[in-house]
This record gives structure tokens, C-alpha cells and sequence, in this order.
């Protein structure tokens, strides 16, 4: 059986439509036989200290998979069954930066646009060294092997046991964020991650915007 968890860290008014688009990739898993449970973790959009209670429900739930949402992006309906059924260490979607002057993905390839262009036309799974979340999809054996890796991150609230696995880090004088200095720990455990080029996301930027006028020039 899969059983998915669906973090979400919704702001106190979140968006209707991301949200509205999550319930219906959750239909669509629950009709593929996933069981899904949602949780809500109030206090926008992902920080590290979101990830603790997130990571640790998803091992006590016994579920087999993290799917990580937030209430900004609109998902694709298939989007849970498709990144569950890639069956990859770790893997996500794709979607823009929420920045309107030019299309900047969150996703790294190797950081040339010519690369992203490329499989953006031709579409598939690609590995990468940096997962970004609003859909970043994450085995249970991953966190697993993660925590036995990384003791040190343990820390206590709430007379519960947490790990700090998304804590940010500063290498060569660069701040890696929650998602990234996830990704960077994920690939110190020996995991691969991957981005699924053919599950693209809208991201809100002053409206939900995504690939559009990148594919008209493909």
C-alpha cells in the first residue's frame, strides 16, 4: 500500500485555487488506491522549522512517501500519482520563481538556461543536485537513512524528537535554504534527486504563472 503524506504550510488566507488544485491531485491519488493524509502546518510558505513535525508525522503515520505542497502553486492533477510512480529517491516537479521580469525556474539542472529550455521542450525525468519543494516528493527510506546520518540534527520540542534536516547552511559563503540544504544532506546520504520535467506547476506572481511563454518560442 502507499500511503502519502501531504504536508501543506498554508498562510492564514491562503490561495483558493492552489488549494483547490492540491484536493484534486489528492482525489486522483486516492482514486489510483494511495492513501493520502493531509496535514496543514500553519505559518506560510516552508521554513525549516516546518519540516520537523512534517518529517517526524510521516514516520509515526508509517507512511511511504512525503509529498511537499504549499498554498501558492497550482498543481497538476496527477502530479502525486506521477512523482510517487517515478519511484525515485526524491523528486519534484517544475515550476518558475515568482519573479515577473524574466523566467527564472526553481529547479538547478545545471544552471545553464540552454539545458532547462531543452528538456522543457523534450520533457522526462533528469537527475539534479538541488530538489526544490511545492511538490518535492520524498521516500520514507530516505529520512530514515537521513536521520541515522545526521544525529546532530536531533533536537526536542514539545517532549517530541525532531530533525532538523532542512536546517539552512552556509557553504563557501553561500546560504542554502531549507529545500536546497535538504537536497545537500539527501546526496551526502548516497540519494539521488530528480525533476520531472513533463509535471510542470503554476507558480502565483501576481497570478499563477508558468512555462507559457517559454514553450510559444519551443
Amino acid at each position: 500500500m502507499i500511503r502519502v503524506r501531504v504536508g501543506v504550510t498554508p498562510r492564514a488566507q491562503p490561495f483558493d485555487e492552489s488549494m483547490d488544485s492540491l484536493y484534486a491531485a489528492i482525489r486522483a491519488a486516492e482514486a489510483a488506491g494511495f492513501e493520502i493524509a493531509l496535514e496543514k502546518i500553519r505559518g506560510g510558505a516552508p521554513g525549516f522549522q516546518n519540516w520537523g513535525p512534517l518529517l517526524h508525522n510521516t514516520l509515526e503515520s508509517g507512511a511511504t512517501h512525503l509529498f511537499l505542497a504549499a498554498d501558492d502553486a497550482l498543481y497538476p492533477t496527477d502530479c502525486i500519482v506521477r512523482l510517487v510512480n517515478a519511484d525515485k529517491d526524491v523528486i519534484a516537479g517544475i515550476y518558475r520563481k515568482n519573479i515577473l521580469k524574466e523566467i527564472q525556474p526553481a529547479t538547478h539542472g545545471d544552471g545553464t538556461a540552454d539545458t532547462f529550455i531543452k528538456r522543457l521542450k523534450a520533457g522526462g525525468l533528469y537527475e539534479t543536485q538541488f530538489s526544490s519543494c511545492h511538490s518535492m516528493t520524498i521516500k520514507r527510506n530516505v529520512i530514515e537513512k537521513m536521520i541515522a546520518d545526521f544525529p546532530e540534527l536531533a533536537y526536542k520540542h514539545n517532549d517530541l524528537t525532531y530533525y532538523a534536516l532542512a536546517l539552512p547552511m552556509i557553504i563557501d559563503g553561500l546560504c542554502f535554504q531549507d529545500d536546497w540544504a535538504f537536497s545537500l544532506r539527501a546526496r551526502q546520504s548516497g540519494f539521488t534527486l530528480w525533476d520531472d520535467y513533463g509535471c510542470k506547476l503554476k507558480h502565483f506572481c501576481f497570478d499563477f504563472l508558468g512555462f507559457e511563454a517559454l514553450e510559444a518560442t519551443l
